[in-house]
C-alpha cells in the first residue's frame, strides 16, 4: 500500500512538472526595456534566451543566483527584428570539452560574453556555464584557450605563454580550481 502511494505521489509530481514545463513562455510587455531571466535548468535558459532575443533583447549581465544552481540573466531591449542577437549556452564539467565547444561556436560567428560566465553546482559535480553571443551582421571570428589549475603559479605561467601567442584574458571562473578563458580574434570572416 505504501509503495502505491509513493508511486501515485511521484506520478502526480511528474504531471505537475509537465504542465508547468509547457507554460515556459516568457511574458514581455511591448514597451518593456529590461528583462530578468532566472532558472536552474540550462535547457530552459537556452529556450527562453532564443525567445526573447528574437524580440530584440540582448544580455547585459549574468550571474549565479541565490542558490548555487540558479542562473540569472538581465537583458535589455536594444534591437529590432530581424537584426537581433543570437545566443548559445554551453555547460560542461570538463575544461577540454568547454574549449572544444567554445571554438566550434566561435567558428560559427559566436563570441563569448565574459559578463555571463558562471559556475553552477550540480548533484555530482560543478559545471561551468558560458554564454556566447552572435551580433547581427558581424563577420568577426574568435578563438579560445582555456587554462585550468588549482596552482596559481602554473596558471600565471600558462597565461603568459598564451598571451605571447596573441590571446587576451577575458574570463575567470572558480569551481574548485581556477579556470581562465583567453580569446584572440582569428582571421577568416564568415
Amino acid at each position: 500500500m505504501k509503495t502505491k502511494r509513493i508511486i501515485m505521489v511521484i506520478a502526480l509530481l511528474l504531471l505537475i512538472a509537465a504542465s508547468v514545463g509547457g507554460q515556459n513562455k516568457v511574458k514581455v510587455e511591448p514597451d518593456q526595456k529590461y528583462l530578468l531571466l532566472s532558472t536552474m535548468k540550462t535547457s530552459t535558459m537556452q529556450k527562453e534566451l532564443d525567445e526573447v532575443a528574437a524580440q530584440g533583447f540582448r544580455i547585459i549581465v549574468g550571474a549565479q543566483g541565490g542558490s548555487q544552481s540558479e542562473m540569472v540573466l538581465f537583458l535589455e531591449r536594444v534591437a529590432k527584428p530581424p537584426d537581433t542577437y543570437k545566443y548559445k549556452l554551453l555547460a560542461t564539467t570538463k575544461t577540454s570539452t568547454m574549449e572544444k565547444e567554445l571554438n566550434a561556436s566561435a567558428a560559427e560567428g559566436y563570441r563569448l560574453l565574459a559578463r555571463a560566465i558562471m559556475a553552477k553546482e550540480g548533484l555530482l559535480s560543478n559545471e561551468v556555464i558560458t554564454i556566447l553571443e552572435q551580433a547581427p551582421k558581424s563577420d568577426k571570428k574568435y578563438a579560445y584557450r582555456l587554462l585550468a589549475t588549482s596552482r596559481t603559479s602554473t596558471l600565471q605561467k600558462e597565461v603568459t605563454e598564451a598571451e605571447a601567442e596573441g590571446y587576451v584574458l577575458v574570463g575567470l571562473v572558480g569551481r574548485g580550481e581556477n579556470m581562465v578563458i583567453m580569446e584572440r580574434e582569428s582571421s577568416g570572416a564568415r
